[in-house]
C-alpha cells in the first residue's frame, strides 16, 4: 500500500518534465504506453483506450488497464465507453447531411419546423436556428435547473455569444425527428454508424455491449453503477470505442458522407470562445466553435477538438487539420480529463488554448497533489 502511494507521488513529480519534452520529440510507442500508464495510475483512472491517426489513417490503437477495477477485465481497442459530449460532433455530421439534401436550412428558425412548448413563453427562442445550436449560440443554458421539468428558460438572446448548451442539441434532435419522420436513433444508425462501419457503437444500449464494456469509476478509482440509455440523446448518449470514433474523425479528414465544402464549413469559425468555459468577458485568441466542434487557429497549426464529460467517464479528441493527425482517447475514471494536455503533447504536439479554456493543466494538478503529500 505504501509502495503504491510512493510510486504515485514519484510519478506526479516527474511527469511535468515529460510534458515539455514531448513538444521537442515524439516518444516511441513503448515510451508512450509507459507514460499513459503512469498518468492513469497517478489520476486513479483504471482504464483507457486510445487511437492515433497520422496523415488521415489509423496507425495505432491500444487499450490500457482495466474495464473494472480489481477485476481481470482488461481494456482493448474495442472496449465500449461512454462518449459523452463527443456525441455532439457525430450528430452535427448527420444534421449537415440533411442540409446538403435541402431538407434543413441552417439559418431557418427551428420553430418553423417544430415549435418548442418548453420555452414558448419567451419569444426570443423563435430566432434559434440549426447554425446557432451547432455553434452553441442558441441562448439556452447547458441544462435546465430541473431536468424533469417541461419548462426551459433562455439564458441570453440567440446569437448574442457562445454558451455551451446540451439543451440546444435536444431541441435540434426533435426537429430532425420531425423532418425525417423516424426515431432519431434509427436516423443516426442509417446516417453515421452503418456507413462509417462503427460496428461497436450505439446511441442506445445494445446487448452486445456487455461483452466488452467499461465500467465508470469515481475520483478515488472505485467502480460505480453503469447507466444503460434506452432513449438516444444527441448531447451525450453515444457509446463507442476509440477505433470506431477514429473512423468518424477520418471521415472528416477525407470527407466521407459529406462534401468537401460542407466539411470546410463545419470546420470554419462560427462563434468566438471566451478564455474560460466557466465564464469570461474576454475572448480567447485563436479559439472558436465550428458546426458541432471546437476549433483552434494557432502558430503550430489549425486544429479541431472536443471533450466529453459524463461524470465518471471522460474523453478527448484533438486533430491537426493540416497534417491530418489526431489522438482520441476514452477513460473510465472521473479524473480522466486531468491529463488530456499531456496525452496531446505526447502524440500530436502543438500549443492549445483549448486546455486553458477547459481548465486542464496537469502540472497544476501535480503541484496540488504534491502539496498534499503522502
Amino acid at each position: 500500500m505504501m509502495l503504491s502511494l510512493l510510486h504515485r507521488i514519484t510519478t506526479l513529480l516527474i511527469l511535468p518534465g515529460l510534458v515539455q519534452a514531448a513538444y521537442a520529440q515524439v516518444p516511441t510507442r513503448k515510451q508512450l504506453d509507459q507514460r499513459v500508464t503512469q498518468l492513469m495510475d497517478s489520476a486513479h483512472v483504471p482504464g483507457l483506450s486510445m487511437a492515433l491517426i497520422q496523415k488521415g489513417k489509423l496507425v495505432y490503437s491500444k487499450g490500457y488497464g482495466l474495464r473494472k477495477q480489481n477485476s481481470p477485465q482488461i481494456v482493448t481497442p474495442n472496449t465500449v465507453f461512454e462518449a459523452a459530449s463527443l456525441t455532439k460532433p457525430v450528430f452535427a455530421y448527420a444534421v449537415l447531411q440533411l442540409v446538403e439534401e435541402g431538407k434543413l436550412d441552417l439559418d431557418k428558425p427551428l420553430c418553423e419546423y417544430l415549435p418548442y412548448p418548453d420555452v414558448d413563453s419567451d419569444e426570443r427562442y423563435k430566432k434559434i436556428t440549426a447554425r446557432l445550436v451547432l455553434s452553441h449560440q442558441s441562448g439556452f443554458p447547458n441544462w435546465r435547473k430541473n431536468r424533469r421539468s417541461n419548462q426551459l428558460s433562455m439564458a441570453f438572446s440567440p446569437g448574442e455569444r457562445f454558451g455551451y448548451s446540451g439543451e440546444g442539441f435536444v431541441y435540434l434532435q426533435k426537429v430532425v425527428e420531425k423532418i425525417t419522420g423516424i426515431p432519431n436513433n434509427d436516423f443516426m444508425e442509417e446516417r453515421t454508424l452503418k456507413p462509417l462501419g462503427m460496428n461497436y457503437s450505439g446511441f442506445v444500449w445494445k446487448e452486445n455491449f456487455d461483452q466488452d464494456i467499461a465500467q465508470p469509476h469515481n475520483q478515488s478509482g472505485e467502480p460505480q453503477e453503469k447507466y444503460r440509455p434506452s432513449q438516444s440523446n444527441m448531447a451525450y448518449s453515444l457509446h463507442t470505442t476509440a477505433n470506431d470514433y477514429a473512423k468518424f474523425i477520418m471521415a472528416l479528414m477525407k470527407p466521407t458522407g459529406l462534401s468537401i465544402a460542407t466539411v470546410d464549413q463545419m470546420l470554419s469559425p462560427q462563434s468566438k470562445l471566451p478564455r474560460r468555459f466557466s465564464g469570461s468577458d474576454t475572448l480567447a485568441p485563436g479559439l472558436f466553435w465550428g458546426l458541432g466542434i471546437g476549433l483552434e487557429q494557432t502558430s503550430t497549426g489549425n486544429y479541431f477538438w472536443h471533450w466529453g464529460d459524463n461524470g465518471d467517464f471522460k474523453c478527448f479528441i484533438m486533430a491537426n487539420q493540416d497534417r491530418k493527425d489526431a489522438v482520441i482517447y476514452f477513460a473510465n475514471g472521473a479524473n480522466g480529463l486531468d491529463f488530456a494536455d499531456v496525452i496531446v503533447a505526447q502524440t500530436i504536439g502543438g500549443q492549445h488554448p483549448a486546455f486553458s479554456f477547459l481548465g486542464i493543466d496537469w502540472q497544476a494538478e501535480v503541484r496540488k497533489q504534491a502539496k498534499k503529500g503522502p
